[in-house]
């Protein structure tokens, strides 16, 4: 199967594996896939969506595992550009239509490394949506709060402005439901091995549910992750949580027999 005919079922939960930047060589992503692909019963990916999101460098060979893999994954890219989305005279980036013609169907916007690290702002992070949304990008929308603003409830504020990104899609975007996932990520909780309790996890899911259908009832439907050191051994008692519609998981999705764990527990939910 091409990474192209994926097809997600949106009433499925979801898992999706950031490998961020690893692993280090394509011997290394292909063994990682064969390993996958071996280890997932077929029966988990028909109750959970599993989406594989490799860096640049390894899109190729990943499509090219789950296209001669009998499993049915979906294939998505890390980050895009924001200037164009077509082509143009922008060194070292990555177009949605490059993307597009590469198979993949999904794309992380908004991801805390890239706020940090790239000063990605809710303008640019606009910008990347339309243009992945112009070449039929499905957006994993990527929010979280701090160490600091966790420590100084803030949490729901710094939420709040951040999903005005969607609020400004909603008003010109039709079926933004059908194209948008939210992934929520404590900045403070990414590879720390740190969680917030399962009460505070609960209660953040509302509230982004809550936020989301006051923007537009038609998103109380959007899929909501959790991310931040998911792990094979938190991974049953968050798939638990309400409103909790799966997981963006970073470095536990580089362990084929762990990812395999994490996928099992949501598809069981």
């Amino acid at each position: 199967m091409k990474a192209s005919d994926y097809v997600a079922n949106w009433q499925n939960s979801w898992v999706i594996a950031n490998w961020k930047m690893n692993p280090s060589t394509q011997l290394t992503a292909t063994a990682l896939m064969t390993d996958l692909q071996q280890q997932i019963p077929a029966d988990a990916l028909q109750s959970c969506n599993v989406v594989v999101a490799p860096s640049f460098m390894h899109l190729s060979t990943t499509q090219q595992a789950i296209q001669h893999g009998a499993s049915n994954i979906g294939l998505a890219a890390q980050n895009l550009c924001a200037q164009h989305a077509d082509k143009g005279a922008f060194t070292g980036e990555i177009s949605a239509a490059q993307l597009k013609d590469a198979q993949v169907n999904y794309v992380l916007v908004g991801h805390s490394e890239r706020r940090q690290y790239f000063n990605e702002d809710d303008a640019c992070l606009i910008q990347k949506i339309r243009h992945a949304f112009a070449h039929d990008l499905t957006v994993v929308f990527c929010i979280g709060e701090t160490q600091a603003q966790y420590e100084q409830n803030q949490t729901q504020d710094v939420l709040a402005a951040q999903l005005t990104v969607v609020k400004q899609l909603a008003a010109e975007c039709d079926n933004l439901s059908s194209k948008l996932i939210i992934a929520y990520e404590p900045v403070w909780a990414i590879g720390t091995g740190k969680i917030p309790t399962i009460q505070e996890v609960q209660n953040i899911h509302a509230f982004i549910n809550t936020t989301l259908t006051d923007i537009d009832a038609s998103l109380a439907t959007t899929p909501i992750l959790y991310g931040g050191s998911v792990k094979a051994d938190n991974a049953a008692e968050i798939a638990q949580c309400p409103n909790v519609n799966g997981v963006l998981v970073g470095g536990a999705s580089l362990d084929a027999t762990g990812f395999t764990q994490i996928i099992q527990a949501f598809a069981q939910i």
